[in-house]
């Protein structure tokens, strides 16, 4: 039994990937589930996850503090004195 975060799928397979995959799991020594996990996860990762815009900006660094710029210009009142006027 899978723990609680886990999900099964079930997928069919021809006799002669079954008996494939058995022989590659036996050489390798280990599970059929074993295999199968590392291959799809190897698999995967040809497909980056995409980004949102904010993860880009940060990446590019402009957002953040701004050089020679207090690091609570946003958020001290004192820094507001005459700031509209």
């Amino acid at each position: 039994m899978n723990p609680p975060n886990q999900n099964n799928i079930s997928i069919p397979l021809s006799p002669s990937l079954e008996q494939r995959l058995k022989e590659v799991a036996h050489m390798n020594q280990k599970t059929e589930q074993e295999l199968i996990l590392e291959a799809l996860e190897n698999h995967l990762k040809q497909f980056p996850i995409p980004k949102n815009c904010y993860d880009l900006a940060i990446e590019l660094g402009v957002i953040g503090i701004a050089a020679d710029l207090p690091s609570d210009l946003s958020t001290n009142p004192s820094h507001f004195e005459g700031f509209g006027e």
